[in-house]
């Protein structure tokens, strides 16, 4: 006899229907319908080894989201006992993990992921610490971005903040951290880096696109990022570009006629020019900004108030571009210095009559504004009494030695005071440069600006004053070099 065969339609011995099993009760194997399924009203699924579909009400979902395998293993650690987590060593990667749990994570996924956590990363941990200084007076630099603008940022852009804000973050991190636990966060920086330079390269090779303020918005800002991060005097590039920019549009002043708006971002701008010159051999100056020609610039830029980055009296900086141009002219024509002496002893003269006390009533933080005032009347004379001295124009005489060390511990004095102030410590890096410059082997002043400079590199989460030290270093183990002969090339110490 055959043996009988089970129809589509008889359940099969210990299957029960769909339905059933949904509902996780006991089937009753009823044919044609269970009456498990005819007792709840619904249509009862049958018993086939595949589960049949069924047409879904629109929107309407049945399946449910499950448990992820994560959140089970975190639960079970979470029920381990103390001692067992004792016993797991930690590696360097969760220590930095636990460092950096307060800030958005560097897993950039995407183009708007990248920029968005960017952006998250300046408003909340690099802009409060710049804040304070609001105090002293109205700051261009000091504001935060608004997260409606970030959907129209160009491709430059974007990517020149996404490296600002990796470069800030690695070295801020490097203190506590070797290179290698940080290789993700540095690799990062590079990526968008380049990518950034790409973009600018391809903006400015269209002759319709270079005169934009597009254009000259991704180089300076480019020009900004390198200089603050990079040790390498590859800024000089972007500058280059952006002076020949700025020249094709007319120059500064007609800039600021046709494009107001560009007001903060070109002071900022001569402010690099300006600084760097001071510690550039002046062979290599950017011959733009030692002009005394830019003072009028500089003038209509910003007028009388604080001086942005540096907080440095106007008054003085324009100085320090005079002090610049006399350098170059020195340079230019070594063999009879002389006829620059009396230009120089005025200018010493005109620097030591700065009277902080009258210029800070013009300002709405008097008490600060006599602080920085006298501080930089200290390093501007120094930074005068040293270069120019190096070049000849002054003599190394008894009176100018006690001069410089008077000045020197005054300096010194003023820098503690600020270094204590929030807001403030996080633009002495000029200053504290001068200083160091001007310690001749003091190992208390020494030790006190290496001091300052390595915590104001992860401060301002840079690697310029760190590079200062290095400079510096050199300096004091030479045994009291002239100023233009610590500089191989081009520096910029200013953040």
């Amino acid at each position: 006899m055959q043996p009988l065969t089970v129809s589509a339609t008889e359940p099969t011995k210990g299957r029960r229907c769909w339905e059933c099993r949904r509902r996780r009760v006991v089937c009753d194997f009823s044919i044609p319908e269970c009456n498990k399924c005819r007792a709840a009203g619904v249509e009862c699924p049958g018993y086939d080894a595949k589960k049949p579909l069924r047409w879904l009400d629109p929107g309407r979902v049945s399946s449910r989201t499950r448990k992820k395998k994560v959140a089970v293993a975190q639960q079970k650690n979470e029920g381990e006992s103390t001692d067992d987590q004792d016993k797991q060593p930690v590696s360097a990667d969760d220590q930095l993990q636990v460092r950096a749990s307060n800030v958005p994570r560097v897993q950039l996924v995407d183009k708007t992921g990248t920029i968005v956590q960017a952006v998250y990363y300046y408003n909340c941990h690099i802009l409060p610490e710049y804040t304070p200084l609001l105090q002293l007076g109205e700051n261009p630099f000091i504001m935060a971005f608004p997260m409606s603008g970030v959907q129209y940022l160009p491709p430059a852009i974007h990517n020149t903040l996404v490296s600002m804000a990796l470069g800030h973050r690695f070295h801020q991190l490097l203190p506590q951290n070797s290179r290698s636990d940080l290789c993700e966060l540095r690799t990062r920086y590079f990526h968008h880096r380049g990518e950034a330079i790409r973009s600018v390269g391809e903006a400015i090779a269209m002759p319709e696109a270079c005169c934009t303020d597009l254009a000259l918005n991704g180089v300076m800002m480019l020009l900004f990022t390198d200089s603050r991060q990079s040790t390498s005097p590859d800024w000089r590039h972007h500058f280059a570009c952006a002076m020949k920019l700025v020249a094709y549009r007319g120059g500064v002043e007609n800039l600021l006629q046709s494009a107001p708006h560009l007001r903060p971002m070109l002071l900022y701008f001569m402010i690099i020019g300006v600084v760097s010159n001071t510690t550039t051999p002046p062979s290599d100056h950017i011959l733009a900004s030692a002009d005394t020609g830019s003072i009028k610039d500089i003038s209509q830029l910003y007028g009388d108030g604080f001086f942005p980055i540096l907080l440095c009296p106007p008054t003085l900086f324009k100085h320090i571009i005079r002090i610049n141009h006399l350098r170059r002219q020195a340079f230019s024509s070594p063999c009879s210095p002389e006829h620059l002496q009396p230009a120089a002893t005025d200018l010493l003269g005109q620097i030591t009559a700065f009277l902080p006390e009258d210029w800070a009533t013009s300002t709405s933080a008097p008490d600060e504004a006599i602080l920085l005032g006298h501080l930089y009347r200290c390093a501007v004379t120094l930074y005068c009494l040293l270069s120019l001295q190096s070049l000849s124009l002054f003599p190394h005489s008894a009176q100018i030695r006690a001069m410089k060390r008077v000045h020197a511990a005054n300096l010194t004095q003023h820098l503690r005071l600020a270094c204590a102030s929030p807001g403030i410590d996080k633009c002495m890096l000029w200053p504290l440069f001068v200083a160091g410059m001007a310690a001749d082997g003091d190992l208390a002043i020494c030790g006190f600006i290496e001091k300052r400079l390595t915590a104001l590199a992860a401060g301002v989460g840079s690697p310029i004053p760190l590079l200062a030290t290095v400079v510096l270093k050199r300096a004091w183990e030479s045994g009291g070099v002239g100023w233009d002969e610590c500089f191989e090339r081009p520096y910029c110490f200013v953040v």
